[in-house]
């Protein structure tokens, strides 16, 4: 269950169903935005870690690594509670590993997006304008994943 907001979008509280793919695709879901919400951390600090301390640049950054580091806490909460459900449901048994699950199409191709400008991000001076706009489509496409998770999860 993922609770908040950020970055404009707000987050509600959910309860998985007792549909074996709902189980499935939330859980798969949560999984993948934790893991690109980690990258995002690594990213935003190691952009940090390129500008000097008293460019008036670096406390914003550190304030992005900040929140971009809660939304990994939330997203953490959110599949323990699934993992929680998931296991408390008929459903969830004899589900495949989260590896082996493949996420839905509408959420794949936003992974796909989002670690293309992972890799861009990689391969860019940290303190650029271009490291930075990078920075900015991670965050739109962070959102429009967290949109686009929404179908997957049944309102209380």
């Amino acid at each position: 269950m993922l609770t908040g907001s950020r970055g404009g979008v707000a987050f509600e509280e959910a309860t998985l169903s007792d549909d074996a793919n709902a189980i499935r695709d939330a859980l798969r879901g949560a999984s993948d935005g934790l893991l690109i919400a980690i990258r995002e951390v690594d990213a935003r600090e190691r952009m940090k870690r390129g500008v000097r301390p008293d460019d008036p640049a670096f406390a914003p950054l550190a304030r992005e690594v900040r929140i971009a580091a809660e939304a990994v806490l939330v997203l953490a909460r959110q599949e323990e509670a699934n993992a929680e459900e998931a296991s408390s449901v008929t459903a969830g048994a004899g589900l495949p590993t989260i590896d082996a699950s493949t996420p839905p199409t509408n959420l794949a191709s936003i992974l796909a997006e989002w670690r293309a400008v992972e890799r861009r991000l990689e391969a860019a001076d940290a303190a650029s304008p271009e490291a930075q706009g990078l920075m900015d489509e991670f965050e739109r496409l962070r959102d429009r994943y967290a949109e686009a998770l929404k179908p997957y999860r049944r309102e209380p």
